[in-house]
């Protein structure tokens, strides 16, 4: 393509717009990764730039999105350079073909035809050869939607074919993820290889040697904790600040029994590859679903061990009965989920003991003893239970009360409005009569009957008592919107829940659902309650 014909004086500010997608750098299929490479399509675009007459001198802003698809236009540099072009801070945009701009034809068409026109956007694609200056006047809306429509099925088939080459690569034992698990890194020279991290290697080590010595996950991860271990993220984010993994996480983040279970679990440290653990939904998406355990491709001996599978094995059998889930009963106990720390906040743990009893314990405490939370306090869970059902039932037999004075307070409102209204409607007659006073009184007045003196007179008292009729009638109006307006004390949704429990006589799980939001522990003689429905003992008893 060459710019003949093109304004020298044209004045353009020029977004170069990039983009690579994970299926790009995935494929494998000859330079086809290289080609479309961030760089490559920088310099391709900066080179037809600089090679062209009338934009060589132009202004340029660049926007890359590096790892996003084509299928849609949720991509943060794309929405960034669209922010300026609403702006009017951009008037051109150049790319190195349609597929990079989106492969979304029916979008693409929409932007071409409709979007870029009316914003006075000029629209380039070099390797296409499509400069939208030439179709000024026309439309060439056909091309362009069928070559996207060819970029649309070329989408579908790369998806395909690049989950087929992943699946190829899995069955020879290479490591297809973007990310080494734990333990391990990418191998510098040797493509789709894992190799060996001594550091974090020693800590799956040593997670493996104590699970072997019978401690369970919840004593692991106190242990590591203790020695001030960090914690997977945290060593990732350490070795790689740049990268965006991990990089929100917060500073406060410890070892949990479930990083410790994770680790036990994971095929990966006896040397093997294991890989298509979860389906793609499909084409244009990131969503995937967890595969059946049969169908994923594990592959052996393709990396350095870190225990052997006899020891794997044997961690499974340590732990919780091998690498089988734990089954477990779904009770609705009353207070599932409501009991929490009145200091970190999270959720207690409940844990039934071999006397029988059952009592709720700080989990963060359990996995951190460096914390403010009460390290080894345990709270009875019938104390709790007891406090619980007992504030209910005052917050009961108080909000019946309060229910009681609301229906009261709402049927003097309601007859004050009735009073108000009919008050008014005995101005508007009088203010009816006055009118009807000061008609009478010019036609006196025309009739010879009275002088123009009388008739002032007489029409000025008659004007005055009009006039403080129309203000009475006025405030009335104000008075009764002012009645109206206010809201009602009562509260259907409370009272159609306390009619329901009214008769409860133990403490259920839909009773302390329907009531309470959370319960925190500050100690065992302080239980906070926080109620779903507005707190009737703020203005009595305080807080339980």
């Amino acid at each position: 393509m060459n710019s003949k014909g093109r304004n020298p004086a044209a004045d353009y500010t020029i977004g170069i717009y990039i983009r690579l997608s994970l299926a790009d750098e995935d494929t494998g299929y000859g330079s086809k990764s290289e080609s479309d490479s961030i760089a490559n399509q920088r310099m391709l675009i900066n080179r037809y730039l600089d090679e062209s007459p009338t934009l060589s001198q132009c202004p340029r802003l660049e926007f890359a999105d590096d790892g996003y698809t084509g299928t849609n236009f949720q991509r943060p540099q794309f929405t960034a350079m669209m922010e300026k072009v609403k702006r009017g801070e951009i008037n051109l945009i150049c790319v190195k073909d349609f597929s990079r701009f989106s492969r979304d034809y029916i979008e693409t068409g929409n932007y071409l035809e409709c979007t870029f026109p009316f914003m006075g956007v000029r629209f380039i694609s070099i390797n296409d050869g499509y400069d939208s200056e030439d179709y000024k006047g026309t439309t060439g809306g056909l091309e362009v939607v069928m070559r996207s429509i060819i970029y649309a099925a070329y989408s579908k088939d790369l998806s395909v074919k690049t989950t087929s080459a992943k699946v190829q690569m899995m069955k020879q034992g290479k490591y297809v993820g973007g990310y080494a698990p734990y333990g391990y890194v990418l191998h510098p020279t040797i493509r789709n290889k894992l190799k060996l991290d001594p550091e974090a290697a020693n800590i799956v080590r040593r997670v493996f040697d104590e699970a072997l010595l019978g401690r369970n996950t919840s004593q692991i991860a106190l242990g590591l904790n203790d020695d001030n271990t960090q914690t997977p993220g945290q060593y990732f984010r350490t070795k790689h600040p740049d990268k965006k993994k991990f990089s929100r996480m917060s500073e406060k983040v410890s070892w949990t029994a479930a990083m410790v279970y994770k680790l036990l679990v994971s095929y990966v440290y006896t040397g093997a590859t294991v890989g298509h653990k979860r389906k793609s939904c499909g084409v244009g998406t990131r969503k995937s679903i967890a595969q059946e355990q049969e169908d994923w491709i594990i592959v052996d001996g393709m990396h350095e061990a870190i225990v052997s599978k006899e020891e794997f094995e044997l961690a499974q059998s340590v732990i919780r009965g091998g690498d089988k889930k734990p089954v477990r009963k779904h009770q609705k106990y009353p207070l599932k989920g409501l009991v929490c720390c009145g200091n970190c906040k999270r959720v207690m743990t409940r844990r039934k003991h071999k006397n029988g009893s059952v009592t709720y314990q700080c989990c963060h405490s359990t996995h951190d003893r460096d914390t403010d939370c009460p390290v080894g306090e345990r709270y009875d869970e019938k104390v709790i239970e007891a406090s619980v059902y007992n504030a209910i039932g005052q917050y009961l037999m108080l909000a019946e009360k309060q229910a009681v004075q609301n229906r009261e307070v709402g049927d003097l409102r309601k007859a004050a409005i009735r009073e108000c209204a009919d008050h008014i409607r005995n101005l508007q007659k009088q203010a009816d009569q006055f009118k009807s006073a000061k008609l009478r009184l010019y036609e006196k007045y025309t009739s010879g009957l009275i002088t123009r003196e009388e008739y002032r007179k007489q029409k000025a008292e008659a004007d005055a008592k009009l006039a403080e009729n129309e203000e009475a009638i006025r405030q009335g109006h104000e008075r009764m919107q002012a009645l109206d307006s206010e809201q009602s004390c009562s509260d259907s949704r409370l009272e159609a829940v306390c009619d329901a429990y009214r008769d409860s006589s133990v403490l259920t799980y839909e009773l302390a659902h329907s009531f309470v939001k959370s319960i925190f522990i500050h100690g065992h003689d302080n239980i906070e309650i926080v109620w779903k429905f507005r707190d009737i003992y703020e203005d009595t008893e305080g807080k339980k």
